[in-house]
């Protein structure tokens, strides 16, 4: 059961040429704002308008674009994607406190919403900045008919990065996902905006074979 209300995601304007869906982990947010629907709506918003400066979208944008990050407005940025985070609950900021991670039921309520965020934007490819959801959340999404392991993109350091297919019979869906690092632990991890950018254009310019009836019927 997901005991936590599914947010609307930011769906930029120019998602339909790309259809690619980016994910962060979990939302930080005050009181007021725990249960609010269009909490992501507002924060990407906020972001593409400069109210809201963030080293996170920063950091995404960067890992996305490369060299030509700082010649491209956030706004023109954010209008070629769709963005949602994992968990739809909120972790509450709290005053002079460190911030907290998600809890286990938010991951947990995120995996079960999953399939509902995925139905609405039918995206081709999902770039998943989170090892936490990938590694344990990602085991047991609801109304996934098949699933597969592509083979690994190599990073700038010969790791692996990990890339899997999911598709949906029910719900008429099929995409392939990109395993990345959440920015906020790539100091500690000694990765950059600079490493994850040449697996992101990898993975971005790959034609993934499905073999999949749903997805030859997706709208093209």
């Amino acid at each position: 059961m997901n005991n936590h209300p599914i947010r609307l995601p930011w769906v930029g304007s120019r998602y339909e040429d790309t259809r690619v869906l980016i994910m962060g982990e979990s939302h930080h947010c005050d009181p007021a704002d725990e249960f609010s629907l269009n909490l992501t709506l507002r924060a990407v918003g906020a972001n593409c308008d400069g109210t809201l400066p963030s080293t996170f979208f920063n950091d995404i944008k960067d890992a996305v674009l490369g060299e030509f990050s700082n010649a491209t407005p956030s706004k023109e940025f954010w209008n070629q994607f769709a963005f949602a985070n994992f968990c739809q609950g909120a972790v509450i900021r709290k005053e002079g406190s460190p911030l907290e991670k998600a809890t286990p039921q938010m991951y947990r309520s995120g995996e079960q919403a999953l399939p509902t965020i995925i139905s609405l934007l039918k995206p081709r490819k999902v770039l998943l900045f989170s090892r936490e959801c990938w590694k344990k959340y990602t085991k047991n999404i609801p109304s996934i008919s098949r699933d597969k392991k592509f083979d690994p993109i190599t990073c700038p350091d010969g790791k692996k990065a990990e890339v899997h297919y999911y598709a949906s019979d029910e719900l008429l869906f099929a995409f392939s996902c990109l395993s990345l690092y959440h920015p906020g632990s790539w100091n500690r991890s000694g990765q950059s905006a600079g490493y994850w950018h040449p697996v992101i254009t990898d993975f971005l310019s790959r034609d993934f074979p499905t073999n999949s009836t749903i997805a030859n019927s997706l709208p093209v």
